[in-house]
């Protein structure tokens, strides 16, 4: 039969679905899903053409009710067939195969130019007659080489995308490809073997040879995963199931990491490029083959330091990125005896995937322990066994396949390769299950394709790939990556050891003084060091020595009520903070002060980390967080009150002997302030006032008041001798000496009389509270007698009598 079919160099659709014989399988346009085509699509098809070139298409739905062909252009432009009954209408078989005029016998095709700035990637919707409405009835089954008539449904028949040169003189091929193939063949026991190429992102090629695949409603696509892990790794496996199975959609862009590569109805043109416009952007298309390598191979803490991490439970991320899929074994060398596969050794295993990788270690070693920090390296193997042209077939509700796939790659090492792997363990047995069920050491697929269900003459779906989704797979192996780095593991117990104040009185300096220690084991860099003080502090000044080990301070910063620093400390190192300010209030305040050491990133504190993936910011949250729970010795907080200055009373002056009452403003404690000019007794001296005798020496005497906070104020009280002495002359006549009779420390007696008489015994002046400041005035030039009735302080008298000579 095949001898007696036209050979034809133009066409690219349905043409090449049916080429081998077997049975047609009319395209899907619709975009209901359900169980046979979870990925519909309106008959989508992809074409690249370039500028000058001429899109040729056609379609057995052409006309027919809703039937038309719809183009998107890469710039955006929409072309579309529109509803005519001839133009880019496919009548029958013969026009099919022949393709578009001016082939001999081939159908008039709708045409598109492709104008300036439209090179690129053209797609193509072949519109159903019912729009892709479902009729829910199947097209009659037709051999892939009889006629056949286009049904009044959701299907296509068939279909072409034909691309003419610029020059108007040939067809090209190879332009035209699919993202996802959704077909239905009309039964269950007739099958499909169209043979398509697909092309990898990564530049490999494969022929697939379907070889008779039955499933009625079906669909596939090629990808670079198949069904995926929840972590979006490939899991080699079947699916139970085709509902919501975990695939990428082939009908979405690619990722970074999911790729779904390219199903061309012919082998690809050798002038593809290596990318190309699409409406929504761009895609790639043919590539050189990309080399199976691993670069950029780094560990870093949790917490973002490069080759450095804390111990459990922070730990770190091995990153490297892949050029292929693949696999990966980490090895932490924990005993650093060279070997990194010990039980103590920590192994990592899981899957590669292309592009950026990242694995987590927990800082736990082979036996669940924790991974101490020493003064040296640890070494880390990461060995990467990676596949280049990875390709997988998601097989959706295919009931049976029989016969098996064939697959080849055709470039690459040892191509052809014909080897395919598979894993349907997770799969309910129903019918006859595939054989082996796993398959992950490799069979070629000219043995072993595959094969699952029974041949039979049932049109019926009961067998084993009914409504399950079944991967295939195929790659080739490459020779292991390897390379080694090595990390360095940091715990330190950072410890604010103690906080203390001398605070006197408000309006008087404070002084804080705060020490920090590093415990080890480790140095650390880094680290920050923060003390809050009282928002009304000024004139701050801030001093720090070495006390022990060697310790430096940078990236000092102060602000009101705050001051920060940068420390670098040795293990076993501490360091002493000293800062002083001025309290300025008319009250008294209370003072807080806390002093608080940061880890620095990737440094495990025992009693202080927070083991989250975030750089610490935060010294109470890294304090109180788990597995450490609240409290730990990183802060400490000094609380102190600052009290008003006390005011000990005026200054005193006294005779001696005198008793002195001296009174405070508040309560606190009385003390003199040295023993000279003699040592007094203070009768009470934790009272707020008290009285003080013992004053037999003249002088100052200085005491002391100090309040509760240590705060002090002072009194004088100075002592004079109680003799009074009475000159025997006084000369009145204006030159300020000797002018009036003036008595040696009368003031220390207020209220003393003095009486003036004549040498008759006449009195001549009285005053009750003597002044000093008799002068004679109206007396004659002569001898006088005077009385002084001194004033005690007891408020007796003492008599003093005696002569003065007045003369002017």
């Amino acid at each position: 039969m095949l001898l007696l079919i036209p050979a034809a160099a133009t066409a690219e659709g349905s043409k090449e679905l049916t080429a081998n014989g077997g049975n047609r399988a009319y395209l899907l346009s619709s975009t209901n899903a359900n169980t046979s085509f979870p990925f519909p699509t309106p008959g989508t098809m992809k074409v690249y053409a370039k500028a000058g070139e001429s899109i040729y298409v056609g379609s057995s739905a052409q006309g027919k009710s809703s039937g038309t062909i719809n183009l998107r252009a890469p710039d955006g432009s929409t072309y579309t067939s529109g509803a005519s009954t001839t133009t880019g209408l496919i009548s029958n078989r013969s026009q099919e195969v022949a393709g578009p005029q001016p082939n001999g016998n081939g159908y008039q095709p709708f045409i598109q130019p492709v104008a300036a700035g439209q090179e690129g990637v053209w797609e193509i919707d072949f519109i159903s007659p019912t729009g892709g409405a479902d009729q829910n009835s199947n097209p009659a089954p037709v051999a892939a080489y009889a006629n056949w008539t286009q049904p009044n449904s959701q299907y296509v028949t068939a279909f072409d995308v034909s691309v003419r040169n610029a020059g108007n003189t040939a067809f090209l091929t190879g332009r035209v490809f699919t993202n996802v193939l959704s077909g239905i063949l009309g039964n269950f026991i007739t099958g499909f073997n169209a043979i398509l190429n697909i092309v990898t992102r990564d530049g490999y090629l494969y022929t697939l040879d379907n070889n008779g695949q039955a499933g009625n409603g079906f669909t596939f696509f090629v990808n670079n995963k198949g069904f995926r892990n929840t972590n979006g790794s490939p899991s080699y496996q079947s699916v139970n199931s085709t509902i919501n199975p975990d695939v990428q959609d082939p009908r979405s862009a690619d990722t970074q990491s999911d790729i779904t590569h390219k199903i061309f109805f012919n082998a690809p043109a050798a002038d593809l490029p290596a990318s190309a416009a699409t409406p929504g952007g761009t895609t790639w298309l043919l590539n050189i083959p990309v080399k199976p390598e691993i670069a950029q191979v780094q560990f870093t803490g949790t917490e973002g330091t490069p080759g450095k991490a804390g111990t459990a439970p922070l730990g770190g991320n091995i990153t490297f990125t892949a050029t292929t899929n693949g696999t990966y074994t980490i090895g932490i060398d924990v005993n650093r005896n060279g070997i990194f596969n010990d039980p103590v050794d920590r192994q990592l295993t899981g899957i590669v995937n292309a592009g950026s990788n990242q694995v987590s270690w927990d800082g736990l070693d082979g036996q669940g322990n924790k991974v101490p920090a020493i003064a040296a390296d640890y070494n880390v193997t990461v060995g990467v066994s990676l596949y280049a042209a990875e390709v997988h077939f998601p097989f959706f509700d295919v009931e049976r396949n029989v016969n098996g796939i064939k697959l080849t790659r055709i470039n690459g090492a040892n191509a052809p390769e014909y080897t395919i792997h598979w894993d349907d363990s997770p799969l309910i047995v129903v019918g006859t299950p595939s054989n082996p069920v796993k398959n992950v050491n490799g069979i070629s697929s000219l043995t072993n394709g595959h094969k699952w269900g029974a041949t039979t003459t049932e049109d019926n779906d009961t067998d084993f790939g009914n409504n399950k989704s079944i991967d295939t797979w195929a790659y080739a192996s490459v020779s292991p990556a390897n390379q080694i780095i090595n990390f360095r593991l940091q715990e330190a117990d950072l410890e604010v050891t103690s906080i203390t104040s001398a605070i006197n009185c408000i309006n008087r300096q404070v002084t804080c003084t705060v020490a920090v220690k590093n415990n080890g084991p480790a140095d650390i860099t880094g680290s920050k060091f923060m003390l809050n003080l009282p928002a009304g502090l000024t004139n701050m000044a801030v001093s720090s020595t070495a006390t022990q080990g060697v310790s430096t301070v940078t990236a000092e910063a102060s602000t009101a009520g705050q001051y920060t620093a940068t420390l670098n400390m040795a293990n076993g190192s501490s360091r002493t903070f000293q800062i002083t300010g001025n309290i300025n209030s008319t009250s008294a305040v209370v003072l807080n002060e806390t002093a608080s050491m940061l880890r620095p990133a990737d440094v495990t504190d025992p009693d202080a980390t927070n083991p989250d993936a975030a750089p610490p910011a935060d010294a109470a949250a890294e304090c109180n967080a788990l597995r450490s729970g609240t409290g730990c010795n990183n802060i400490k907080v000094n609380t102190v009150t600052a009290a008003p200055i006390p005011n000990a009373g005026a200054n005193q002056s006294v005779v001696l002997n005198s008793v002195v009452t001296l009174t405070a403003n508040a309560a606190g404690t009385w003390a003199q302030a040295t023993i000279a000019p003699a040592q007094t007794t203070i009768a009470t001296p934790a009272a707020t006032e008290t009285k003080v005798s013992g004053f037999t020496v003249p002088g100052r005497y200085t005491f002391l008041f100090t309040n509760s906070n240590g705060c002090t104020a002072t009194v004088n009280i100075d002592v004079f001798s109680a003799e009074t002495t009475v000159p025997n002359i006084i000369t009145p006549n204006g030159d300020g000496k000797n002018d009036v009779l003036e008595i040696a420390n009368l003031s220390f007696y207020p209220g003393s009389q003095l009486v003036i008489f004549n040498r008759w015994g006449n009195e001549v002046y009285r005053s009750e509270n003597y002044q000093n400041n008799w002068s004679g005035s109206g007396l004659a030039d002569g001898t006088y007698y005077y009385l002084l009735n001194r004033k005690e302080l007891s408020g007796k008298y003492t008599a003093f009598k005696g002569w003065i000579y007045l003369k002017r």
